[in-house]
């Protein structure tokens, strides 16, 4: 008998939920939850709850539109329309998370669709894993390959920072760095480029007083437009929004 056919007729025999439910409960860095087709919650995980200063129990019968900004609900709201409108998955997406008071963490998000025994879809289910255990830019996983670069990318968000630097500076051509972004970051250099100055952007929103425009400036977008732009695209609010929504008392 296989090792394969040998677990499925263990799990025949569990208490159904006992693996998946238990082992997302005890991972701390890995946010999981299940949201039926209407989009309601009705399981998240101890990780995802604390992200929002909530409890797991609280969050059942909840919805993005009741616990994000609206924009960012509807922009997660469509992903999962998408899912359950073409039965495929969301596999590695990159996102930046705000914690409410404060703090960014970056994550890889896959969500999938939940079938019943008729191939019908239910709902959704999702995982969030943080990219990185300690403070500072995320590293890639899981050999690091590019790490060192993703150092300076960080270190050095106020300066024009080309892709054709980046290549240099890692001593290979644009294509290969290209590869190499999409293999450990799910993403191209550009728009980690991008995300990487909006984190820290959304750091200085809420860390300290400075302008909108005074932001844009530190993070070399010299025209306040094109920064409120590119944070819009990234956080699905602008940067006004943004500090209003995350310093309100009610978060």
């Amino acid at each position: 008998m296989s090792s394969f056919t040998r677990f499925q007729d263990l799990s025949a025999k569990l208490r159904p939920g006992q693996i998946a439910m238990g082992l997302f409960e005890a991972l701390p860095d890995i946010m999981f939850w299940v949201k039926d087709d209407s989009g309601m919650i009705i399981f998240a995980n101890r990780a995802y709850a604390q992200l929002l200063n909530r409890t797991p129990e609280d969050l059942v019968g909840e919805t993005d539109e009741t616990l994000f900004p609206p924009t960012m609900a509807n922009f997660f709201r469509s992903d999962d329309e998408t899912i359950l409108r073409s039965s495929e998955p969301l596999q590695n997406k990159l996102e930046i998370v705000t914690r409410p008071g404060g703090g960014i963490e970056w994550r890889m998000t896959t969500k999938i669709p939940l079938f019943d025994e008729n191939d019908k879809v239910l709902g959704t289910a999702g995982v969030s894993r943080r990219l990185e255990h300690g403070e500072g830019p995320p590293l890639p996983t899981p050999q690091r390959a590019i790490s060192n670069l993703i150092d300076r990318v960080h270190e050095n968000l106020g300066e024009d920072i080309t892709i054709r630097d980046l290549a240099r500076q890692a001593g290979m051509s644009v294509s290969s760095l290209e590869r190499s972004f999409r293999k450990y970051l799910g993403t191209t250099p550009k728009k980690y480029l991008v995300r990487a100055r909006i984190a820290a952007a959304c750091d200085k929103l809420l860390s300290t007083t400075l302008s909108v425009g005074q932001i844009a400036n530190s993070l070399s977008y010299h025209e306040h437009a094109s920064f409120t732009r590119a944070f819009s695209s990234v956080m699905h609010m602008s940067p006004k929004d943004f500090r209003d929504f995350y310093r309100s008392p009610t978060i």
